[in-house]
């Protein structure tokens, strides 16, 4: 009886044995199976080359990648909120220095996407005739909407440029609103609230903007371009991977992708 009891135990003792090895051994084959991961904080004027590369990367590496797509004061409070992160791709190069200012965190890597050029849009066919000329801005003729220099990229160069040619105050005097971003100037057109506004010349390429919006470039005196940065944040728990996505968005497919979203590695020569 005594031998049967220690036989009963010994095989049972054994299941158990082998039911937890064989639970170790498909927890570690599922981590090993699981996919790596990487946040992406992007402003809304760099959203669309992005998200078209992302998807690409993602076949490519075998990994998932998740995006936070807002303004830059929105992405830089989740940034502070969660510390999590591992690429932040502001409209300009101002939205760093906030980071830096309004989290403590600091970019560890990065690379230039490209320039992106400030622009004014009209409805398309321009139905008011603006032609241009930066001093109709100030102008009871025209109702014109820019981005909040306390929210967004957009915002701040916006303001830089006004301030510049002494008109910031004169332009905030007869805005009819201000908007976040450049996704509330585009719907500010297509629903007749603004006649003009200015925007970076990416976002035409939002939503099908095309097809409702015109853009007008400033002339060679006002001409304004800003300089594009991806950079790795120092929250990244997957640096190694967040540096390949800055390799694959810099390599010839990558530009050729931002290209086609009117983003360009050279300066325009204004004559």
């Amino acid at each position: 009886m005594f031998k049967a009891k220690t036989g009963l135990f010994l095989f049972v003792f054994s299941l158990v044995l082998f039911g937890c090895i064989n639970l170790d051994r498909d927890k570690k084959l599922v981590e090993k199976q699981k996919k790596e991961e990487l946040i992406i904080y992007c402003e809304n004027a760099v959203a669309p080359p992005i998200y078209e590369l992302i998807k690409r990367f993602e076949e490519e590496f075998n990994c998932k990648i998740t995006i936070q797509n807002d303004c830059a004061q929105n992405l830089i409070g989740l940034i502070n909120y969660s510390h999590r992160g591992d690429i932040f791709i502001p409209s300009s190069l101002h939205a760093f220095d906030i980071l830096r200012q309004g989290t403590n965190e600091d970019l560890i890597d990065s690379v230039f996407l490209g320039y992106n050029s400030l622009v004014f849009m009209v409805k398309k066919g321009n139905p008011k005739k603006f032609n241009g000329d930066i001093s109709l801005l100030t102008s009871d003729d025209f109702a014109v909407i820019i981005a909040n220099p306390e929210m967004s990229s957009l915002g701040y160069e916006t303001r830089r440029i006004l301030i510049k040619w002494n008109i910031y105050e004169d332009v905030l005097n007869h805005v009819v609103a201000l908007t976040a971003d450049s996704k509330g100037l585009i719907k500010s057109l297509k629903n007749g609230q603004a006649d003009v506004v200015i925007n970076f010349a990416s976002t035409i390429f939002i939503n099908g903007s095309r097809n409702d919006i015109d853009i007008i470039p400033f002339d060679k005196e006002h001409h304004s371009e800003m300089e594009v940065y991806a950079g790795v944040l120092s929250t990244s728990k997957n640096v190694d991977l967040a540096k390949s996505f800055m390799k694959y968005v810099n390599n010839p497919e990558g530009v050729s992708v931002f290209n086609k979203y009117g983003f360009s590695k050279r300066k325009s020569l204004i004559f």
